[in-house]
């Protein structure tokens, strides 16, 4: 559990110790090094391969053809999901497990790309993408609690991303539905699952103090909202009216919320004597 604490605030309220305070000071410092540091090398590790692949197109070309012909498809979708998440193990970077669930959701068919000014993402079959994302999302965090702190971190990456997508598959179901096992899950099917997945996950994070879950299942209920409501209200001046007013309200409540959790870690240290 990650708590944020005013450490200034601490140390004039006699909380801590100037030595505590500036030996939990280094530790933040150090911190956002080692995050920033991190940053640097997966940005220039991708504009490498960027400019290696264009420089060299058909070279990259043949060996995905190669690659291809060897392993087929399934076979190097595997590769790569083992390979991030060897190189998270190795590297203890973040972005690595969390790609590496991207990648499998690729390997469901799901993919991303660019046109003139817009960004997409596709998503062919959301029953799917959403069972099997919520077993491996369960599966990190299970995992996560086995694990030292280096190692449940990157199970907390990968879980979380996993989350991330499973509200992805809901979205894209609730709108088109989904064709599963041979039938078709219908829209409306999504859209009330979604809502009662959302309120439950959210109820379980406050309960849990996982901030992070509590503000995902926040913004994603408000999309949730948002895309039912102009699809069957539809965009008028009372519907876009109405819309604002609920997006203040809980923009203000997540607020409220966010605030009080990190007031109640607060008060906590500060019972605690230096």
């Amino acid at each position: 559990m990650k708590v944020t604490l005013d450490l200034d605030k601490l140390l004039a309220a006699g909380k801590i110790t100037k030595e505590e305070y500036e030996r939990l000071a280094e530790i933040s410092r150090q911190s956002v090094k080692s995050h920033t540091f991190n940053v640097l090398i997966v940005l220039a590790s991708i504009a490498v391969v960027a400019g290696l692949v264009g420089m060299f197109p058909e070279f990259f070309a043949e060996l995905a053809k190669f690659l291809v012909s060897a392993f087929n498809r399934d076979g190097i979708h595997l590769v790569l999901v083992l390979g991030l998440l060897a190189w998270s193990a190795v590297t203890r970077g973040g972005f690595q497990a969390g790609l590496s669930s991207l990648v499998i959701l690729n390997w469901l068919g799901g993919s991303a790309f660019y046109s003139q000014g817009g960004y997409f993402i596709a998503i062919r079959e959301p029953a799917p993408t959403v069972l099997i994302f919520s077993a491996l999302s369960l599966a990190g965090l299970a995992v996560s609690r086995k694990l030292a702190w280096d190692f449940q971190r990157l199970a907390l990456v990968f879980s979380r991303t996993c989350l991330f997508i499973v509200n992805m598959g809901f979205w894209v179901g609730s709108i088109w539905g989904s064709p599963f096992m041979g039938s078709n899950v219908p829209d409306y099917v999504f859209a009330v699952f979604w809502a009662l997945s959302l309120l439950s996950v959210a109820l379980w994070a406050a309960r849990e103090g996982r901030l992070f879950v509590v503000n995902l299942s926040v913004v994603f209920g408000s999309i949730h909202f948002y895309t039912q409501w102009f699809e069957r209200l539809g965009a008028n001046p009372g519907s876009m009216l109405a819309a604002g007013a609920i997006a203040l309200l809980i923009t203000y409540y997540l607020q409220d919320y966010n605030r009080k959790t990190k007031k109640a870690a607060e008060q906590a240290a500060e019972e605690k004597p230096a």
